[in-house]
C-alpha cells in the first residue's frame, strides 16, 4: 500500500512539469520568450498567410469640429489564407497612430472574421518594407484565457544573400 502511494506521488510529481509546459502551436518560434510565465493555457489562435494588402490614408472632420481639428489616419488591410482549419479569420486591419499612448490591444472585430492590431506610426516603414520584400508574410493573434493577448506580423526566414 505504501509502495503504491509513493509510486502515485512520484508519478504526479513527474507529470507537473508537463502540465505546466506551454502548449506548442504553429509559429511558436516567432513569439518572444515568455519571461513572466503568462502563456500557460492553450490560446485561441488566429494565423494566416498574407496574399494581398492595401494601404489607406484618410482624413476625417467630425460634425461640430473646427476646420483645424481634422484627424488623419493610416491603415493597412491584409488579406490571405488561414493556416488553421476552421478559422474564419483571413483578414487583419493594422492601424497606425502617432504615439503608443492610448493604443488598444489587438482584438477581433465584432463579426469575428477580422483581427485588428494597433501599431505606432513609426513602424509603418518597417511593415511596408516587410510586405514589399520577397517571401511569405504571416499574421498571428493569440488570445489566452488569463487575458493575455499577443498579435504580430512576421515573415518566413529568407536565405542570406551571398
Amino acid at each position: 500500500m505504501l509502495l503504491r502511494a509513493v509510486a502515485l506521488l512520484l508519478g504526479a510529481l513527474l507529470a507537473l512539469p508537463l502540465a505546466a509546459a506551454p502548449v506548442a502551436l504553429p509559429h511558436d518560434e516567432y513569439l518572444p520568450e515568455d519571461i513572466y510565465g503568462q502563456r500557460v493555457d492553450r490560446p485561441e489562435q488566429v494565423l494566416f498567410e498574407v496574399q494581398r494588402h492595401s494601404l489607406t490614408i484618410g482624413s476625417e472632420l467630425r460634425p461640430g469640429a473646427r476646420p483645424n481639428e481634422a484627424q488623419a489616419s493610416v491603415s493597412i488591410l491584409l488579406e490571405g489564407r488561414s493556416l488553421l482549419p476552421g478559422s474564419p479569420v483571413q483578414r487583419a486591419q493594422l492601424h497606425f497612430a502617432d504615439s503608443a499612448v492610448g493604443q488598444r490591444g489587438a482584438r477581433l472585430a465584432a463579426d469575428g472574421t477580422l483581427l485588428v492590431i494597433s501599431y505606432p506610426l513609426a513602424l509603418l516603414p518597417a511593415i511596408r518594407q516587410m510586405l514589399d520584400s520577397p517571401g511569405k508574410d504571416y499574421v498571428q493573434g493569440r488570445f489566452y484565457g488569463n487575458g493575455l493577448i499577443w498579435a504580430d506580423m512576421h515573415s518566413e526566414p529568407v536565405p542570406a544573400a551571398d
